[in-house]
């Protein structure tokens, strides 16, 4: 008899954290905008040295917040 081999198939983890670029992209803004929701604390980040990361969730939370229906 032969054994069948299982494979397992991975899924990736859902993205949490954002660069700067993915950032921009994601919200369709420019660097200047992104730094501004920054510094005006609209959306999360995290920073280690010059890399900043920035939260997917808190960037969800600002665009439904702002949301005109």
């Amino acid at each position: 008899m032969g054994r069948t081999k299982l494979q397992a198939k991975v899924e990736p983890a859902p993205k949490r954290w954002l660069n700067k670029e993915e950032a921009m992209a994601y919200l369709g803004v420019g660097e200047d905008y992104l730094t501004k929701l920054r510094n005006e604390a609209k959306i999360s980040f995290s920073q280690d040295g010059r890399m900043i990361w920035y939260d997917l969730a808190s960037i969800d939370r600002f665009v439904l917040k702002n949301k005109v229906n």
